[in-house]
C-alpha cells in the first residue's frame, strides 16, 4: 500500500501513473478543466498510428458497408473499423508496469473535503525545502518523518510553499473517476480516523492504513 495525503504537490501525478486504461486517459483529457490534469493524462497516453497495411485493411472492412451481406463481417466489426480508421492509431500506456505490485490510495482531509463541497480551490504544498538556510534543512531532515502533515509542520512555525492552487472538485472528479475505472485510488478520511481513534490517548495518531481500512499505521506524536 503507497499513501498520499490530498495537500501533496504530486498528488495528481500519483493517481495518474497508476491508470492503465486508455479510455479513461482519454476521458480525463477531452473532460477535465484542469491543465495539470490533462497534461499528466497526455503523458501517459501513448498513440500507435496505423501502418499503410493496417490503414487499408480497415477502409477494405468498411467498404463492405453497403454492401448486402456486409461481406461477411458483423456490423460491431464494421464500428471498430471506422472508430480505428476515426482516431488513426491505437492507444495504449507508458510504463504499464508501473505499481503494479501494489495499491495505492490517497488520504483526504476535512479541509480538502469542505473545499469539494463550497467549490473552492484546494493548496498543494510541501515544505518550503528550497529555501531552508543549513539549520532549517537539518530540522526538517530531523523531525519531518515523526510530523508528516504539512498543517502541522506549518502550526509548527515552518515555512511551507503552495506549488499550486487546484479547484478542489476537479481533483475529486479525478479520484472518482479513476476509482470507478480502475479500483484505484482507494480514499482514506484521514482527519475522520484521528477523530475516532483510541491512539490519541497514547500519545499516537494514525497516518496511514491497509488497503482495506482494517488496520492502521499510528505514530508517535511529535512535542
Amino acid at each position: 500500500m503507497i499513501m498520499l495525503s490530498d495537500w501533496h504537490p504530486d498528488i495528481i501525478e500519483f493517481i495518474i501513473s497508476k491508470m492503465q486504461n486508455p479510455r479513461i486517459l482519454r476521458y480525463l483529457v477531452e473532460n477535465t478543466k484542469d491543465e495539470t490534469i490533462k497534461k499528466y493524462a497526455l503523458d501517459k497516453l501513448k498513440f500507435t498510428p496505423l501502418t499503410e497495411q493496417e490503414e487499408a485493411m480497415y477502409q477494405g472492412i468498411v467498404n463492405y458497408k453497403q454492401i448486402p451481406g456486409l461481406g461477411g463481417f458483423n456490423e460491431k466489426i464494421i464500428k471498430e473499423a471506422e472508430t480505428k480508421l476515426r482516431t488513426g492509431g491505437n492507444y495504449s500506456v507508458h510504463n504499464s508496469e508501473f505499481l503494479t505490485g501494489a495499491n495505492i490510495s490517497v488520504c483526504l482531509t476535512n479541509e480538502f473535503m469542505e473545499a469539494v463541497e463550497n467549490d473552492d480551490f484546494y493548496d498543494l504544498r510541501f515544505p518550503d525545502v528550497e529555501s531552508y538556510d543549513a539549520d532549517e534543512m537539518a530540522q526538517y531532515n530531523a523531525e519531518w518523518h515523526n510530523v508528516g502533515d504539512v498543517r502541522e509542520w506549518q502550526k509548527l512555525g515552518h515555512k511551507v510553499r503552495v506549488y499550486r492552487k487546484i479547484r478542489a472538485k476537479e481533483l475529486w472528479n479525478l479520484i472518482n473517476i479513476c476509482a470507478t475505472y480502475s479500483a484505484e485510488p482507494g480514499i482514506f478520511f484521514i482527519d475522520n480516523a484521528n477523530e475516532m481513534t483510541n491512539a490519541k490517548a497514547y500519545g499516537q495518531q494514525v497516518v496511514a492504513t491497509n488497503p482495506c481500512g482494517g488496520l492502521r499505521l499510528t505514530l508517535k506524536i511529535a512535542g
